[in-house]
């Protein structure tokens, strides 16, 4: 798992930034397919936002599928899922784990603490007009 480090992020080239994102995306990929989200071979995914080292949310759907797709979270974060249908963007997909999480880790009692923690800084970036407006968070998709 990454560290949180915003200090790196900000440092990064694009083709770091680049190259993380894009093992980031094929980590997820992997992770979602194991867990027998799709049922067929071929996947298309792809950032929408990117904070480089962070977090990563993105667009995953099976190869054809014009009209259906997921919402993907990883990076620091647990690599989690959730139907467009629930989030219509990246930002709502964003507020959908944070509560999903938050929900997830009350139910743990004090196994949830690290949950609980990654859900609080995931709602704080989700709402944090300011801080999605700077440079170095690079919003892919709108």
């Amino acid at each position: 798992m990454t560290t949180m480090n915003e200090e790196k992020s900000l440092s990064e080239s694009p083709a770091e930034v680049e190259a993380w994102a894009r093992g980031a995306v094929a980590e997820a990929v992997d992770l979602l397919a194991k867990r027998g989200l799709f049922s067929t071979v071929t996947i298309e995914a792809r950032p929408a936002w990117v904070l480089p080292d962070i977090a990563l949310i993105g667009r995953i759907r099976e190869q054809g599928s014009q009209d259906s797709f997921y919402w993907f979270i990883c990076g620091a974060f647990p690599t989690d899922c959730v139907r467009s249908d629930v989030a219509a963007d990246p930002r709502a997909a964003a507020r959908h784990f944070s509560l999903q999480w938050h929900l997830d880790a009350d139910r743990m009692g004090e196994q949830g603490k690290g949950l609980l923690e990654r859900a609080e800084v995931l709602h704080e970036l989700a709402e944090d007009d300011v801080f999605l407006a700077r440079k170095h968070f690079i919003a892919y998709l709108t």
